[in-house]
C-alpha cells in the first residue's frame, strides 16, 4: 500500500458550492477564522481546500451552475439560496479587486466582469443587461 495515494472523494458541485459559501459566511460572521474555515472545507470537500480556493470556486462556472440548481427555497445550515448567492458575488468581487494595481486571483468570467468595480456598480449593470 505504500506510495499509493488515498481514493478522491467525488462531491457533487451542490455539495461543494454549499460547502464553500457557508465556510465564507461563517468566516465573515465570526464563526471561523481563516484556519478553522480551511479545516472544515478539507472536512467537508477533501483535497487541499483553503478560503482563498473557496473564495475561486464560488465565482466560478461551477459553482455558478451549482447554485441555479438549488430550489429557490432551499435553506441549511442557517444559510438560504439567496445567502449562497451573495457569498458568490462577494468572493467574484474580493478575488478580481483584492490586488487594486496587480492581476486578479482567479479567471472566473464573473471575477473579470467585477475588476474594477464596486458591487453596487456591476449589480446595476447587469439590472441594465436583462
Amino acid at each position: 500500500m505504500r506510495g499509493r495515494s488515498p481514493k478522491k472523494v467525488l462531491v457533487s458541485p451542490q455539495r461543494k458550492v454549499v460547502a464553500a459559501a457557508t465556510a465564507l459566511l461563517n468566516t465573515m460572521e465570526g464563526v471561523f477564522d481563516e484556519k478553522t474555515a480551511g479545516k472544515w472545507l478539507r472536512e467537508e470537500v477533501g483535497l487541499q481546500w483553503s478560503l482563498l480556493t473557496c473564495m475561486q470556486y464560488l465565482s466560478g462556472k461551477e459553482a455558478l451552475s451549482a447554485l441555479d440548481t438549488l430550489p429557490d427555497d432551499w435553506a441549511e445550515r442557517g444559510h438560504t439560496k439567496a445567502d449562497l448567492c451573495a457569498s458568490s458575488i462577494l468572493a467574484a468581487h474580493a478575488v478580481a479587486n483584492v490586488r487594486q494595481s496587480g492581476p486578479m486571483l482567479c479567471a472566473s468570467e464573473m471575477a473579470k466582469e467585477m475588476k474594477g468595480k464596486s458591487i453596487e456598480q456591476w449589480l446595476a449593470e447587469r439590472a441594465v443587461v436583462r
